[in-house]
């Protein structure tokens, strides 16, 4: 597999995934969408900011252009304009990821994180580092999900190879 098609679908899997968890965001009230549980970003809509936001930190930081801080949860204080927003920034992503190449994907990217401290990583490992985080951030809010006894999927990438090949729905 060449490199530009495991990115494609690395990204392709996280979005479905995330997706899924938005779904069950969306049902929630505010009350439990702000309920603080003590996991890294305290509650499910400031932990659905930091996604968004680090997928819009990274993007940038790719384009040559780092960033200062994350966005803020006060800037999307209904999950309507989170959404609209996510949206945006997945299309973005998904244009940015078209116009690669395995070479463009091997090439190093110098950026500043928010501590001042420079960097040059290949892109392609700063990508997967991207998958990874929401990964991460995903596993965490599957857990505050089943605090609040609320039903959330499952997101296993199996389980997205299996569904986008047709074999079983999810």
């Amino acid at each position: 597999m060449k490199l530009t098609q495991y990115i494609q679908n690395l990204f392709d899997y996280m979005y479905w995934a995330n997706r899924r968890y938005f779904a069950v965001a969306e049902g929630l009230n505010d009350e439990q969408l702000r309920r603080m549980q003590g996991h890294s970003w305290g509650d499910i809509h400031a932990m659905l900011v930091h996604m968004l936001s680090a997928e819009s930190v990274w993007l940038q930081r790719w384009k040559g252009t780092s960033p200062k801080a994350h966005l803020s949860p006060d800037d999307f204080p209904e999950l309507t304009l989170l959404k609209a927003r996510w949206d945006q920034q997945e299309a973005d992503m998904r244009a940015f990821i078209a116009a690669q190449t395995d070479e463009s994907l091997e090439t190093e990217i110098t950026y500043t994180n928010f501590r001042g401290e420079t960097f040059r990583v290949p892109l392609w490992q700063m990508m997967l580092h991207v998958a990874n985080h929401a990964t991460h951030h995903r596993g965490e809010l599957a857990a505050m999900f089943a605090l609040m006894d609320v039903p959330h999927p499952e997101d296993e990438a199996i389980q997205y190879f299996l569904n986008a090949s047709g074999q079983k729905k999810f």
